[in-house]
């Protein structure tokens, strides 16, 4: 079947079993992108979405010139996410 046939087919469903095949969708492709993570981010995703913050991960920007020379700026002392709550609290 092809998807123009696939979504002729849907288009002439009712509205309920309409909504549960774009949940399952949604399902499907919301894994689909996991593959090009590490195990690190796969983890870090999963306990979003089982806590309910995050319900679809977002697309990657894709890699133009500016994020393939970027370069990380080591800073010397306490990390700065520690200095940062330090200062707030």
């Amino acid at each position: 079947m092809t998807p123009t046939e696939v979504l002729t087919e849907i288009g002439k469903m009712p509205s309920d079993q309409k909504q549960k095949i774009l949940r399952e969708l949604t399902e499907q492709l919301g894994t689909a992108p996991q593959n090009s993570l590490n195990a690190k981010e796969r983890k870090f995703i999963n306990g979003l979405r089982k806590k309910g913050l995050l319900t679809e991960i977002p697309r990657r920007l894709p890699l133009d010139k500016s994020r393939l020379d970027f370069k990380r700026i080591n800073i010397k002392g306490e990390p700065l996410s520690e200095t940062i709550i330090r200062e707030r609290g």
